[in-house]
């Protein structure tokens, strides 16, 4: 069985909680078919998949196959499920909020011939050369040059963006008469980007570059580029896509409104146990300092500590049994990354947090392997690992041995209960929530979670430090 699909825990809630109210949101779960969507709403779809790395091609609104790839490895990639109308609604809501950060609009430069996103409120005039006029965006790696001059400058311009690339295979090149675009990457994974049309008696060029952190922002932008006037991106009003959108706006508020979880068995109880719930572990999610923890470990608290320093409650959710505080690290915190993968059986995982606080003393790690894929009673939200837990360590990060995020702990079997029920003691039965039911936790609390690469494992000594990087103690009056 597939890992958890983020999409499906949001319905499987909120159906537990809302049975006679969930019929109406039930289209948002049909299939993706671009036919129930207009050309302005392709094209905003297109931009946000753009966005997100998924999409390089025009915003042409003309859905075929490059088109359907990439929302359907969206929806696999960010979703773990084949695409949904609620995934385009998702791409909606992050599209608008990027146009929105630095007031991206449309442009049309009638010097070049061309309109192409542009960060009107973010766009840094740059020191120009002999042959461009320089500019970068505030907000990223995006530089944009425009430049002017014959086939023969033109014709020199585009080998230099051939030979730049050094990396990742042949660059990109198209020449058609009056067009020419060449696009490469080089070793330190920095693209080019160049389009040129000759345009009034002369060739015009527009360059592009960005360093691989914004090779999304970069696409989106080259994406844009079109010989149309007056074109615009926007998500025409009473249209399928903002008829969608609604709908999950008001899905998304339901849940805010933080319906009861579904029920656990009586055998298992959060760590948590004494009556005080004064301490537990989290940890560092952004660089902004949010911290992921349990709900249980802050329920009911009027004072939170992370690290002794004050901290804010942002968000609690019973439901995911999570909750993400804000405190001020010093500069260069550590954060936390998220496995791009589930967590598989018998995988090895590693448990941080801090334990008995207050008689151990400091952070804890334990070793153990992931032994069931699900829960107490199929329970999907969660898995079961063999990794030691005790009172303190709900709230901390289950790793993986490359240091990257498989869940968060957040229970362990009852001991005497059990006994007491099946005459037998268990051993090492303890669980996490899953590593994608805490991306989604905090997705929808406004807080991109960190991807790792998972290139090489960590010596057990480099895994231990990594993890104490970004691990905190958490306390609570």
């Amino acid at each position: 069985m597939r890992g958890l699909r983020r999409i499906l825990l949001i319905w499987v809630f909120f159906l537990s909680a809302f049975p006679a109210s969930a019929q109406e949101f039930e289209r948002l779960f049909d299939p993706f078919s671009a036919s129930r969507y207009s050309y302005e709403e392709l094209r905003f779809l297109q931009l946000g998949l753009a966005l997100e790395g998924y999409y390089n091609g025009l915003l042409d609104g003309a859905w075929g196959q490059i088109s359907n790839r990439a929302i359907t490895r969206y929806a696999g990639q960010e979703f773990d499920s084949p695409p949904q109308d609620i995934h385009a609604a998702f791409l909606a809501y992050s599209t608008a909020d990027f146009l929105e950060s630095d007031q991206w609009e449309m442009r049309y430069f009638d010097v070049l011939g061309l309109s192409f996103l542009v960060p009107t409120s973010a766009l840094i005039e740059a020191p120009k050369t002999d042959d461009f006029l320089n500019y970068e965006h505030a907000g990223s790696s995006l530089k944009l040059s425009i430049g002017f001059g014959n086939r023969a400058w033109a014709e020199g311009v585009h080998d230099y963006a051939v030979g730049f690339g050094t990396s990742k295979g042949a660059p990109y090149t198209v020449r058609k008469p009056g067009v020419a675009i060449t696009s490469a990457t080089n070793r330190m994974g920095q693209t080019l980007y160049v389009r040129s049309l000759f345009w009034r008696g002369q060739w015009a060029t527009l360059m592009l570059s960005a360093y691989e952190k914004d090779a999304g922002l970069l696409a989106a932008v080259s994406a844009s580029i079109t010989q149309e006037r007056y074109a615009s991106l926007y998500v025409p009003k009473g249209g399928y896509l903002f008829s969608v959108a609604a709908t999950t706006a008001e899905l998304l508020e339901a849940l805010e409104e933080d319906p009861p979880a579904p029920s656990r068995e009586a055998s298992v109880t959060p760590d948590e146990e004494d009556e005080t719930r004064s301490s537990g572990t989290g940890f560092v999610v952004s660089d902004e300092g949010y911290v992921l923890t349990n709900a249980h470990v802050v329920e009911g608290c009027r004072d939170m500590f992370v690290n002794d320093a004050e901290a804010r409650l942002i968000t609690i959710s019973t439901s995911f049994d999570l909750a993400l505080l804000q405190a001020d690290f010093p500069d260069g915190q550590a954060v936390a990354s998220f496995a791009p993968a589930t967590a598989r059986l018998n995988q090895d995982v590693i448990a941080v947090g801090y334990p008995y606080a207050g008689l151990l003393g400091g952070v804890n790690v334990t070793r153990g392997a992931v032994s069931s894929m699900t829960g107490l009673g199929g329970d999907e939200t969660t898995m079961q690992m063999t990794a030691p837990v005790q009172p303190g360590n709900s709230g901390g990060p289950v790793l993986s041995d490359h240091g990257e995020v498989l869940g968060v702990v957040v229970s362990k079997l009852d001991a005497l209960t059990v006994a007491d029920t099946f005459g037998d003691i268990p051993q090492n039965v303890n669980f996490a929530i899953r590593g994608e039911a805490a991306r989604l936790f905090l997705s929808l609390n406004g807080v991109v979670p960190q991807i790792g690469a998972m290139d090489t494992p960590l010596s057990p000594v480099e895994l231990a430090e990594k993890a104490t990087a970004f691990t905190v103690f958490i306390s609570c009056d």
